[in-house]
């Protein structure tokens, strides 16, 4: 194979590599800002199950979770719905921190395999330069 062609592909996966060690590097950093602070981060979409995935009482109607309902036994409804809309905001913060644990994984396994992959080019491109 000729020396330049293969310096030329050689740098080129290295460039590829560089891209992906760039964008993964900042999806890394960005998961561990979200780790560190996971209410803070804006996930709205994320602190309620879908209305149609809620329902109140035997009549299966979908209710929005923030919906202001009559309490009918008095002062223990309105703790329970409030504990309930608690309980709900912490399994959101939980399932946030542990969806960004997994992409901190993520990425730095892909940040691994593309750093190896440069490293390795980056050896075969400075072989074809030298000789």
């Amino acid at each position: 194979m000729n020396k330049s062609l293969l310096e030329v592909y050689a740098l080129s996966v290295c460039f590829v590599s560089m891209g992906c060690l760039s964008i993964f590097s900042g999806i890394f950093l960005y998961s561990l800002v979200e780790i560190a602070f996971p209410s803070s981060m804006n996930h709205s979409r994320m602190l309620y199950a879908p209305p149609s995935m809620i329902q109140y009482g035997s009549t299966n109607t979908a209710m929005p979770p923030n919906a202001i309902t009559l309490p009918e036994e008095g002062h223990n409804k309105i703790q329970s719905h409030h504990s309930e809309q608690v309980n709900r905001t912490s399994f959101a913060i939980d399932s946030r921190r542990t969806e960004a644990i997994m992409s901190a994984v993520r990425a730095i396994i892909i940040i691994l395999i593309a750093s190896i992959v440069f490293i390795f080019h980056w050896r075969i491109a400075k072989q074809a330069r030298d000789s």
